[in-house]
């Protein structure tokens, strides 16, 4: 068994540089799964190229909540097209809504998030959610609009975490679960069943302790779940089992 990070974008500017000696690194850490997400469809191409023996990496595209002002039909669109035909798109997303960089869109945010999720339901695929000071309003919304998916970097209450897992969904830790005073991610993660539980970087942001500060990595996704383990009090490779199971539960059947 190995590591999995569920949710990364080595397709940012910042692995512009060194993406081969990042690849190295996720073998030597055992890291041998990513998914890789993009935010648009730019990112996509880039990512579609990422390729090292050993290593796989799956794709999730779609439209960022704080980039819905540039969706259209026509974007819309080739969305659909890509994830018709390319098989290595396995989720849409990112998306949902982000009421801290941008409050003045609300209704936009949230008739774009409605409509990928209608997307991802025509396909059949899940979706990857991201809900900043939104909560009420993501939550309203997938309960109005059932579909599988996943809470990706989860640092809400553990009260909403058990009602997004009763909607069906997965939830989603972060590096931030290793921060010495991240309480609530460490209360949501106790009351997650492990069949619904995934681990994650979102690199380059994120990184866990010991490598706070510095670029993020899907080699670092073993240190979020090694404190995910500990936090639990089950044996780490009992969990990078577990994480491994619901990824293909999730993405893969």
């Amino acid at each position: 068994m190995a590591w999995i990070d569920s949710h990364t974008h080595i397709n940012d500017k910042a692995f512009d540089g060194d993406i081969n000696e990042v690849y190295k690194r996720m073998l030597k850490a055992d890291v041998l799964r990513a998914m890789v997400v993009s935010l648009n469809v730019e990112e996509f191409y880039k990512s579609a190229a990422f390729k090292h023996p050993g290593l796989l990496f799956d794709l999730a595209l779609g439209i960022y909540p704080g980039d819905v002002s540039q969706m259209d039909e026509k974007t819309m669109d080739q969305i659909y097209d890509l994830c018709l035909n390319d098989k290595r798109i396995k989720a849409i997303g990112e998306i949902g809504l982000d009421y801290h960089w941008r409050k003045d869109n609300k209704d936009l945010q949230k008739a774009i998030f409605i409509k990928q999720i209608e997307l991802a339901n025509k396909l059949h695929k899940p979706i990857i959610v991201h809900t900043r000071d939104a909560v009420k309003d993501t939550y309203d919304i997938l309960k109005a609009h059932p579909v599988k998916g996943v809470m990706h970097c989860f640092s809400e209450s553990k009260e909403m975490a058990r009602e997004f897992v009763k909607l069906g969904m997965y939830i989603s830790f972060s590096g931030t679960l290793t921060f010495k005073n991240a309480k609530e991610p460490k209360e949501a993660l106790k009351v997650v069943p492990l069949d619904r539980l995934l681990i994650e970087t979102d690199a380059p942001y994120l990184s866990p302790v010991p490598y706070r500060g510095k670029r993020n990595e899907p080699s670092f996704v073993a240190k979020t779940g090694e404190c995910a383990a500990q936090i639990l009090g089950i044996d780490p490779l009992l969990l990078q089992k577990q994480m491994a199971a619901n990824y293909q539960a999730l993405f893969l059947s």
